[in-house]
């Protein structure tokens, strides 16, 4: 088999990212025009919308992402997502994202499979899960094929928010004097913190979503394993509506050290910020247990 070098930087490629239709603007497909590769991503309270669109029902490649990662291949993602729902392979999942060509086959995915893992541990942004299976021996123009595939799909995923395959986003081993708790995964686990990998917010790979709601406007910024609230959201002022005693500590602690000021009837976010989810952004802004739902992508 053609051996790539996937955790080098993706090469430049225009990408098309679209909603979908009748689903959630958190669904997303990701094609090139050079490519006919279709990248799914979705949260994975809609793994299920995803699977059940046509593009996803024969073979395909599929990742999942939370504290850890996986990356699986089937011929039936519906079904392979209710297996995962029932046995939970990792600690936690939060995204999903599905990999289909009009021309896999049972040997495609199953090299694909392999290459994606070895080359996600490589890269180390996220601990990998699973042994894959041994890739098996292809003629010359499957080959050719899935080479050409590998050399596509580091790119397709970062314009999905994906970026397990590059090794730019692998957390530091180095301490950090200025961070005031480690990250677990190259995320934060709780709180927030002010550093996060530089030229995140401007990649153009960086997925943008708004929150507007009863006159708050928030911003955020996702990237692989990585959630920024933006500098310049005006956040509720009302710091007694969460029923989460940590979101409201959370809050408290912002304003004490000067993160979030007063402006009019609400508070102006200073500094763009790192959370650990979108959800935590929805509930920093709104002071309530509002869903991620709440955010709209841009």
């Amino acid at each position: 088999m053609t051996i790539i070098d996937m955790t080098a930087p993706a090469a430049p490629m225009t990408l098309h990212v679209r909603s979908v239709p009748g689903l959630p603007a958190s669904v997303r497909l990701v094609t090139a025009p050079t490519s006919t590769l279709v990248i799914g991503a979705a949260p994975w309270r809609h793994a299920r919308r995803l699977a059940s669109m046509p593009i996803f029902a024969g073979p395909c490649v599929y990742i999942l992402t939370g504290e850890e990662a996986r990356i699986g291949k089937t011929t039936g993602l519906d079904a392979r997502f209710r297996d995962h729902r029932r046995t939970m392979p990792m600690l936690r999942i939060d995204e999903v994202v599905a990999i289909a060509c009009s021309s896999f086959t049972s040997d495609s995915i199953t090299t694909l499979e392999a290459s994606l893992t070895t080359t996600a541990r490589k890269a180390g942004v996220l601990p990998v899960v699973g042994v894959p299976l041994k890739a098996p021996v292809l003629d010359p123009i499957r080959d050719r094929d899935v080479a050409h595939w590998l050399r596509e799909i580091p790119g397709l995923l970062l314009g999905a928010g994906c970026a397990l395959l590059d090794a730019e986003f692998a957390p530091s081993t180095e301490p950090r004097r200025d961070r005031a708790a480690a990250i677990g995964s190259g995320a934060v686990r709780e709180g927030w913190q002010e550093d996060f990998p530089a030229g995140l917010t401007s990649h153009p790979a960086t997925v943008h979503f708004a929150l507007e709601r009863g006159g708050l406007q928030a911003r955020a910024a996702v990237n692989g394993p990585w959630t920024v609230l933006r500098a310049g959201s005006l956040l509720t002022a009302a710091a007694d509506t969460s029923d989460q005693r940590c979101i409201a500590a959370k809050r408290d602690r912002l304003r004490e050290v000067g993160l979030l000021k007063p402006a009019g009837a609400f508070y102006r976010l200073q500094r763009d910020i790192a959370v650990p989810s979108l959800t935590n952004g929805v509930r920093l802004a709104c002071g309530t247990n509002g869903p991620a739902s709440l955010w709209r992508a841009l």
